[in-house]
């Protein structure tokens, strides 16, 4: 172990340290002193994240959906310069496919199997996942965090209630004549009261129109036959466990 790895922080999964998490699963089979070589360890690295797959044909529809669900969570990134990162992680996988299959999958009606949700960042992740999402956000319904007030509230209920009547809504949908509110994160009232719906549970992205967010009501948005049975904490301790070594591949033992 490095200088620096032995300064890290312990790694926490739902809020349990990783000694409490093998205390609710059992501890791990012990596989001795055996060593393998960095170069097999980078190439199972490089194997389970799909960049050494030989490309034979134009990737289809369902080979996108593959991908993502390969790595696990397709982190969605606003800035550009070739193109967007979510873009570009595909196409290292893919090769040259068809970028509408992205969208169709993650905000077509007829073929969603992708929900934009947040794991270590805003993300695409297949709806198989999504009764996972539940416990944070029935944790984040037991609190108003920092909109807490009278007027907060009022906001947020307002912003909920023009969604149920109106359909899908932007941010730029919510007028606001005040001052700028920040330098970098600069939101809106209306803006904080979205995200704000979204991390309850009451909203979710439904598609997006030149990259802004459109945010609509969860149940005109999650399909029919999406689980939504919230788990228990053991179950999803297991799945993140086992979503994140099945992407990596490869990790000590204390992570």
């Amino acid at each position: 172990m490095t200088q620096r790895e032995s300064q890290c922080s312990p790694v926490t999964l739902n809020g349990c340290t990783g000694s409490e998490v093998w205390t609710k699963l059992g501890d791990p089979v012990s596989i001795g002193a055996a060593a393998y070589p960095l170069s097999a360890v980078r190439d199972l690295a490089l194997h389970v994240q799909g960049l050494v797959r030989k490309i034979d044909a134009p990737p289809r529809k369902q080979d996108v959906l593959a991908a993502v669900q390969r790595v696990g969570w397709l982190q969605i990134d606003t800035l550009q310069v070739v193109r967007r990162s979510q873009e570009l992680v595909l196409w290292s996988r893919l090769g040259t496919y068809n970028p509408d299959y992205l969208e169709n999958l993650a905000y077509d009606k007829e073929d969603r199997q992708l929900f934009e949700g947040w794991q270590h960042a805003a993300c695409f992740i297949p709806l198989g996942d999504y009764r996972f999402q539940l416990p944070r956000k029935r944790a984040n319904r037991r609190t108003w965090g920092n909109m807490g007030s009278a007027k907060n509230r009022k906001l947020v209920q307002n912003v909920l209630t023009r969604i149920e009547r109106d359909g899908p809504m932007r941010v730029a949908d919510f007028e606001y004549d005040g001052p700028p509110l920040g330098t970098w994160w600069d939101w809106k009232p209306a803006k904080r009261a979205l995200e704000f719906l979204v991390n309850r549970g009451d909203l979710m992205v439904s598609s997006r129109f030149h990259f802004q967010r459109l945010y609509d009501l969860t149940d005109r948005v999650l399909p029919d036959w999406t689980d939504t049975t919230e788990p228990t904490q053991t179950e999803t301790l297991r799945y993140l466990l086992e979503r994140s070594i099945l992407a990596l591949g490869v990790c000590r033992v204390s992570q």
